[in-house]
């Protein structure tokens, strides 16, 4: 049965630990779903202040050989980043851990990553190995992928439930929409970034709950 451990762990132990305490203002969250065996975690988001400063703290980081603007949603930017194969340990563990990112942020001095496992072996040997390289890591949280409350939430927080709720309501999933994000958030009492955002967060937790199966 596969397992979802959540794990926080120093900002400075993962990469981009260095760009994000030179720009506290700054919060990334890496895109989810991205088999680490393959090409490690290549696209972020990132929101805050002056982001341009901080795309160019990130690009003057050893473990980075190039960052690429993608995409821009409101004052959220996605980048691509290609890693050098001088990469943090916890990044190097990554990679070749039996685990599938579904949630990574970090922010000034914290990382959160939601991994999951095929199996508590493979907690135990990520553990093991973050151990054996004097990674400071603290497990959170630890479940089944198919636990689910008794009131279907999969997971999601009363925040995002009542976002993704009001939305359906509202026909902001219609096409065309009958609302805008512009009005969505003005109902909830939230910039149209922080609905963006929730939104994505969200959808991302029912996906790896819902479709994500085994590999």
């Amino acid at each position: 049965m596969s397992i979802i451990a959540e794990f926080t762990t120093p900002a400075e132990e993962f990469a981009l630990g260095d760009a994000l305490a030179s720009h506290p203002d700054v919060r990334v969250e890496l895109e989810k779903v991205v088999p680490t065996r393959k090409e490690i975690l290549p696209f972020f988001w990132a929101w805050g202040r002056d982001l341009e400063a901080f795309a160019e703290t990130v690009r003057e980081q050893p473990v980075v050989e190039s960052l690429d603007r993608v995409d821009g949603v409101e004052d959220q930017i996605l980048y691509r980043v290609a890693w050098s194969d001088v990469m943090t340990d916890l990044g190097s563990i990554l990679r070749n851990a039996e685990a599938t990112v579904l949630e990574a942020s970090g922010q000034d001095d914290t990382w959160r990553f939601e991994l999951r496992f095929t199996d508590q072996d493979g907690v135990r040997s990520f553990q093991s190995e973050c151990v054996d390289h004097d990674i400071s890591l603290e497990l959170r949280r630890l479940h089944s992928l198919t636990e689910v409350d008794t009131e279907g939430s999969y997971d999601l927080t009363t925040e995002q439930r009542e976002t993704l709720l009001t939305a359906l309501e509202r026909g902001y999933f219609e096409e065309p929409r009958d609302i805008t994000l512009e009005e969505l958030a003005d109902e909830l009492g939230l910039s149209p970034t922080a609905v963006s955002g929730r939104m994505r967060r969200a959808e991302s937790k029912l996906i790896a709950r819902t479709l994500v199966t085994e590999t």
